[in-house]
């Protein structure tokens, strides 16, 4: 049988995971000989050692509700094999990019830069540089992420026919306008591209209300094979990392983008077979649901397609802008056709833990400190008509400290001071604008003492 084929290939080669071929076509994202955008580059030749440490499990980040799923996937054999665990550096942006990602999105002028609050430090912790206006863009300047949001892009719907546009294809012309490397050819390690609607773009709500006036868009995702330092395949990535609201005209309305670096390293760790892949995904297909093509909200009758092993991030840290502290984890990624109650056909793509579950690290948390990326989250949240109080200093301040009484504060245009006593010690405060300059910037809590 094919799967079994797969494992036996997987154990040998160590990290290129060879899959079964699909019928459909699929695509790979192959290395450049540049320093582009998403482009590993650089690293020291990978070894083959054995991982020990407890890996973090996969999240879901996707919002498409709390729907009945039935899905039917035959079982097949298989036997324990290896897969790769990956470890990628920060992308380090050249000196042009922010300038090149802006006009490529038509944005002009300087933007702002944001704080770095207190335990914070650039290279690691931003800055960001802020565009917020009728359209917003962030560009973490360090590390080269990017968000844009455009509330009102639309195109009407897309015409039928050949005249028909590929979101996908949009997408990657897009991103290479940034210097993405996307050099896209046909394989059979997995699938490379997903569409779906305007809806499917919840798989990473970065804003999680709703801030999009009403028209027509369609969601559009890349998912990259990448090589390592040899050369060789690396790890095909499956997530959101480079996905896209587009209009029927391939204007974006969104935009994420999350470069990665050099892959630095890796560790081979024993993965599940099928079998054991295909129970935990029947026991809870919603929790491992990652992409649906057309999100109704209604009950899916499912039928399983391929199923493959490739990567996913994953990790305790960091507020989900950034992969910052996270590594590249073994999954199984099952793709399935079939139909919502109301008969809408619908494709979907379920993202499984691969690490045998003894090397799983479940349970674990990571810490919640204010970080440049926590401001950008705030700010952008403001966008969808969330946390609003953060654009008042006083506003703020309440929200910080998490205090029902009111403040005594002093105001200057891009800082404040107050005190706050609510029937206790009385707690001394100082309050910065997030995006000095910005007037529509939140302000954050920089520092508190009793």
């Amino acid at each position: 049988m094919r799967a079994g084929a797969l494992l036996v290939i997987v154990s040998f080669a160590l990290g290129a995971c060879a899959t079964p071929a699909s019928s459909s076509p699929t695509f790979t994202v192959a290395a450049s000989s540049t320093a582009a955008a998403g482009t590993p580059t650089g690293a020291p030749s990978p070894t083959n050692a054995r991982g020990t440490a407890l890996v973090p499990p996969v999240v879901s980040r996707a919002q498409y509700g709390d729907m009945g799923i039935a899905l039917d996937i035959p079982d097949r054999p298989g036997q324990a094999a290896d897969g790769v665990v990956w470890h990628a550096d920060t992308f380090r942006p050249d000196a042009g990019y922010t300038a090149r990602v802006a006009s490529a999105l038509g944005l002009t002028g300087p933007g702002v830069v944001g704080e770095i609050p207190a335990g914070g430090a650039p290279g690691s912790d931003g800055p960001w540089r802020l565009w917020f206006g009728a359209r917003v863009l962030a560009i973490n300047e360090s590390s080269g992420e990017v968000y844009y949001f455009d509330p009102s892009a639309t195109d009407g719907p897309q015409p039928p026919g050949p005249a028909r546009r590929d979101p996908t294809e949009a997408l990657r012309l897009l991103l290479g306008s940034f210097g993405w490397s996307a050099d896209v050819s046909a394989n059979p390690d997995g699938p490379t591209r997903f569409v779906g609607t305007e809806v499917t773009v919840r798989a990473n709500p970065v804003i999680s209300s709703s801030w999009l006036e009403p028209g027509y868009r369609e969601t559009a995702v890349l998912f990259p094979r990448y090589q390592d330092s040899t050369r060789q395949p690396g790890p095909h990535v499956y997530g959101p990392d480079h996905m896209a609201l587009l209009t029927a005209k391939s204007r974006p309305a969104e935009v994420i983008h999350r470069p990665v670096g050099a892959l630095v390293g890796r560790e081979i760790y024993p993965i599940t077979t099928f079998a054991q892949a295909r129970t935990e995904l029947l026991a809870s297909p919603l929790r491992y649901l990652h992409f649906l093509s057309n999100p109704t909200g209604e009950p899916l009758t499912l039928t399983f397609g391929e199923a493959y092993v490739g990567s996913t991030w994953a990790g305790f840290s960091g507020d989900g802008l950034t992969h910052r502290g996270q590594l590249l984890i073994p999954v199984w990624v099952f793709t399935a056709t079939g139909t919502t109650a109301s008969g809408l056909p619908v494709d979907a793509i379920f993202i499984v833990d691969a690490v045998v579950p003894e090397l799983r690290a479940q349970g674990l948390g990571g810490t919640a400190n204010t970080s440049a990326d926590t401001l950008v989250r705030l700010q952008l949240s403001t966008l969808g008509g969330q946390n609003k109080e953060l654009l008042t200093a006083r506003g703020a301040a309440r929200y910080f400290l998490g205090a029902a009484c009111e403040p005594t504060m002093t105001t200057q245009e891009d800082s404040a001071t107050g005190t706050m006593t609510c029937g206790g010690p009385t707690i001394s405060f100082a309050m910065r604008r997030a995006f000095p300059g910005l007037a529509s910037s939140i302000w954050y809590l920089a520092e508190s003492h009793k």
